[in-house]
This record gives C-alpha cells, structure tokens and sequence, in this order.
C-alpha cells in the first residue's frame, strides 16, 4: 500500500510540473509569437498597406518605409487593436497619425481606444460631427490625447518624408457642423509613394465621385467606396482611375448586401482584380514605388 501511494504522489507531483511548464510555454507564446510575427513586416525600404479585416467597417494602416504609421478609420468595434499588435512591436505605443475620414461608427469606433492605448502624433479630419455616442466618446478622445489636430479639405497635403497624402475630397471642412449626409464628407486620399497610387475612398458616394472626378487620375490599387454599395463606385468613375486592384472591406454576410452584385460586375468589367476582406481575412499591400504587390495575409488576431 505504502508504494502505491508513493507512485501516485509521484505521478501527482510529475504532473503538477508538467502543467507548470505547459503553463510557461503558452504564456511565453502569447508573448513572443506576435513579436516575431510583427518583425517580419518591417522591411526597410518598403512601403505596406494593411487593409485590416474588422468585419463591416473600415479600416487601413499604412507603415512607410521609414517606419512612419498612419492608421485611416478604426472599425466598428475594438478589433483594430489586435490588428495593430500584430504588425506592430509590443513596445512601439505611438502612431504618427489617425485619420477620421468621416464620424460613422463603422469607422471611427475603435478609433476610440486607440487614443487611449497608444500616443498619437496627429489626428485628420474634417471637423464633422454628430450626436450619436460613439461620436461623443471619440470627441473626448480627441481632446484627451491633446495632441495636434488638422481639419483637412480637397489640394490640402500631408507628407510623411517619402509619402505624400493627396486629399481629393471633401471640398470644405465641417468644423463642429453636422452634416445630413455624412458619406459624402468622407475624406477621401490618394496615397502616393513613387509611382505607387492608392485611392481610399472613405464611405464616399457618386456625389462625391463626380465632385472629384476631374483631379483624380489613374491609380493602382482602388479601396472600394462604401463597402463596395451601390451608390458609390460609378462607371463613369471607374472608367476614370481605372484601378488595376479593388480591395472591399467589408463584413461577412453583413446585412447590407455589400458588396453589390452591380458593382463586382461594374470591376469585372473594368478588369480589376478584386480583394475582399470578407472572403480572405487582412489585405497587404506592398510596394518599392513601383507596380505594388498584394495579397490576401490574414492576421494571427
């Protein structure tokens, strides 16, 4: 009897050490494996676009070569932060700017702890505004990060050294107005980097397509306005950029419908490639300044 009890106590203890050490492994993991994940998309040299997956929203971070960082919009909820650990360094807390294309909460909601995880050196927008919670929250977001803050309209540049953000739209700034039609104040930006081109549309409508049409020219790659709905991405404004890659953010099975069978078939005939975030998770773009790369890399969070 005395040997059995002897043996069990040994397995006993034998496996208390194994999940001690199981226990180490999975934490040294949560900690190390996003670091290593992150690692791998600083190349020098090289422009990357993220177009994260958050479901039915927006959102995109770009990281220029110099290791500048912008994120555009945050999605509808708090998922961009994982996002954001996943191609960023666990001690890198600062984000050289955020852009409020515009104050729905499909955007801007993560926007929200963003201001309150990391430091950010500019905040972008229009200045429009509404009543809703979420737009609240974000106000006093805003005001607690006190850092600078740019009220952008159409020919206004940003730079970011070898990176220039082209603002095409909207033709005003909405400082503490509030806009009926919120889309249609959607900033909307060409990035530019070299030859690479890059047109983020915002939640930006056929209203907004033909306001702009004039100053837009030929881009690469095409963020597809409004989750790809139909009251945006007109042929006439296809047929102007003539984009050669579409990326759709948008929700899987959302309730909207979006994409739009109208506007696939619009790309289709354009014969731009298409990219969805509902079908193959993260999007990444890469470019040298040059033709870019892109390719569905979907995030470990």
């Amino acid at each position: 009897m005395k040997r059995v009890q002897s043996k069990y106590k040994h397995t006993r203890r034998f496996s208390k050490q194994a999940e001690h050490l199981l226990l180490t492994l999975v934490v040294l993991l949560i900690v190390f494996v996003p670091t290593i994940f992150a690692a791998q998309y600083r190349h020098v040299n090289e422009l990357q676009i993220w177009f994260f997956d958050v479901g039915q929203g927006d959102s995109t971070f770009i990281q220029t070569p110099e290791g500048k960082q912008i994120l555009i919009d945050g999605g509808p909820d708090n998922s961009v932060l994982q996002k954001l650990a996943s191609v960023m360094l666990p001690w890198d807390r600062a984000i050289d700017a955020i852009v409020i294309t515009h104050p729905d909460a499909d955007h801007i909601t993560g926007l929200v702890s963003v201001l309150e995880h990391y430091e950010v050196g500019m905040v972008i927008e229009t200045g429009a505004r509404g009543t809703t919670p979420v737009i609240k929250a974000l106000d006093q977001a805003v005001q607690d990060e006190q850092t600078n803050h740019r009220l952008v309209k159409a020919n206004d540049v940003i730079k970011f050294e070898n990176l220039s953000l082209l603002v095409d739209w909207p033709e005003q700034t909405y400082e503490n107005q509030k806009p009926d039609d919120r889309n249609n104040t959607s900033i909307v930006l060409t990035v530019l980097f070299g030859d690479t081109r890059v047109l983020l549309t915002g939640d930006a409508e056929e209203e907004s397509e033909k306001g702009m049409r004039d100053v837009l020219e030929d881009v690469d790659v095409l963020k597809v306005g409004h989750h790809g709905s139909v009251s945006s991405s007109s042929v006439s404004f296809l047929n102007e950029i003539q984009p050669e890659i579409s990326v759709i953010s948008v929700g899987e099975d959302n309730r909207y419908g979006h994409p739009h069978p109208v506007v696939l078939q619009r790309l289709s005939e354009i014969h731009s490639e298409i990219f969805r975030t509902d079908f193959g998770g993260d999007i990444l773009l890469t470019s040298s300044g040059g033709k870019p790369t892109i390719v569905s890399s979907p995030l470990p969070f």
